[in-house]
């Protein structure tokens, strides 16, 4: 009889941790989490600030899935709180790859970053060998990636290039619906600036077609780029919601986010055909799909 694998995430009290642990326990998966805490059965304590760890589990494990970093959105980037979101996510890794040699049966590495990490002011399509851009978000991102290249030698490893993460349970989607619910739904900036996306399905799918298959290297997870316009008009008609008033101007939406405005201004247009090369199919390979997925349930 096969062994169970088991598999150990780093973040997996997030929007993504959450739907993974589901879909990897679905496919039959033992899975325990990381987490500051550790009361829960399932759940790891650690700090990697101060590299502290219960390491009574590690032998156990097959496959090291890396979720962590402080969210990016949710606070304004002060010098402090730009070095928290860099460092959440560096020491993570650098303390996992540590870790890995308490693993002698892992087979496998999953680590994610963020597909905002080229130079937006190119009007172009970019593919995972472009070079890094010079703005904060590719800083983060370059040294996030840096930090997973220490798994190199211990075991297979993917870097996944994670787009906006649409779910009904949170994240992006939630925070486009907010003003879309009271009517007041309009493209943000111009509009016309393309954003990548994927359902969180096909991402979570994404992550187990990379262990199913063992993929080495970086990978964009971006099923496809819509504009803001487009995806906001999108939401509002699945809410039936108007949506008529004119765009909220780029001098507002920077004086309220300050420099974390380019979450919603930027212009990003990815490539994700290296990923279908390998095989992988999305279920939700356009925005009309993907919404009608998402409102349905």
């Amino acid at each position: 009889m096969e062994e169970t694998k088991t598999v150990l995430i780093a973040g997996g009290s997030g929007l993504i941790g959450k739907q993974l642990t589901k879909v990897l326990k679905e496919r039959g998966y033992h899975v325990y989490k990381l987490s500051r805490s550790g009361h829960a059965e399932d759940h790891i304590q650690w700090d990697p600030k101060t590299k502290q760890v219960d390491e009574k589990y590690l032998s156990r494990i097959h496959v090291l899935i890396n979720l962590a970093g402080a969210n990016i959105g949710d606070k304004n980037w002060t010098p402090s709180r730009k070095r928290e979101l860099i460092e959440s996510r560096v020491q993570s890794t650098e303390f996992l790859s540590e870790l890995a040699s308490k693993m002698p049966n892992l087979a496998y590495y999953v680590g994610a970053s963020g597909v905002n990490c080229f130079d937006v002011t190119e009007d172009k399509v970019f593919h995972e060998s472009d070079e890094y851009g010079t703005d904060f978000l590719s800083t983060l991102v370059r040294d996030w990636e840096t930090a997973s290249t220490r798994f190199q030698g211990i075991c297979p490893y993917m870097k996944l290039r994670i787009a906006m993460v649409l779910s009904n349970q949170g994240g992006s989607l939630n925070a486009m619906k907010g003003p879309i619910k009271f009517g007041l739904g309009s493209p943000l900036g111009t509009g016309n600036q393309y954003h990548p996306w994927i359902h969180i399905d096909d991402l979570c799918r994404m992550i187990l077609f990379g262990m199913d298959h063992q993929l080495e290297g970086t990978f964009n997870a971006v099923a496809d780029c819509d504009t803001n316009r487009t995806m906001m008009k999108g939401i509002a008609k699945y809410m039936h919601r108007p949506f008529f008033l004119p765009p909220v101007p780029s001098g507002i939406l920077k004086f309220i986010l300050g420099e974390r405005s380019m979450l919603v201004l930027s212009n990003l247009r990815v490539s994700n055909d290296k990923i279908k090369n390998a095989g992988f199919e999305f279920t939700f390979d356009n925005l009309n799909k993907a919404l009608k997925a998402l409102f349905a349930k």
